[in-house]
């Protein structure tokens, strides 16, 4: 890869790749390869050197690119199986409905989440409490039974 008449070492390509994978300068360096003790270092600089930002956004946009062609081509076929007139029902039907998924038709699954706070457990006492004995509640001993 060369960006602006400068050829990139093999460890800038690496953490090229690296960056757009995870989003994080420093773990794109240690995966590229970069030392670990330097590796928050080394990614914010190469972060800032103006010919890796453009090799950065020009990686991105063959990604996305690609991206986009893939998924007009899966489109194209999904509607090609829609509309074939061979298909059965059910297969109209599930390509339809999966061009809908792709396009973004459908509103995301709804996913419960739990969350906990622990900030309580500060207050809990791990001693067990001193409960009283009491006796055994026996209903024939009661008087108010009739």
């Amino acid at each position: 890869m060369t960006t602006n008449s400068r050829k990139l070492t093999d460890r800038q390509e690496r953490f090229i790749v690296e960056y757009l994978g995870c989003a994080n300068a420093a773990e794109a360096a240690r995966r590229a390869g970069y030392s670990e003790n330097t590796a928050k270092q080394t990614g914010y600089e190469n972060l800032t050197k103006p010919y890796l930002k453009q090799a950065i956004e020009a990686k991105r946009g063959e990604i996305m690119q690609d991206s986009e062609d893939k998924v007009a081509w899966l489109v194209e076929r999904l509607t090609a199986e829609a509309t074939a007139a061979d298909n059965g029902e059910a297969t109209r039907v599930r390509a339809l409905e999966v061009i809908g998924k792709v396009i973004g038709a459908y509103a995301p699954e709804k996913v419960e989440q739990t969350t906990f706070a622990g900030g309580f457990l500060a207050d809990v006492d791990l001693e067990e409490p001193d409960i009283p004995d009491h006796p055994a509640f026996n209903p024939l001993d009661s008087e108010d039974l009739h």
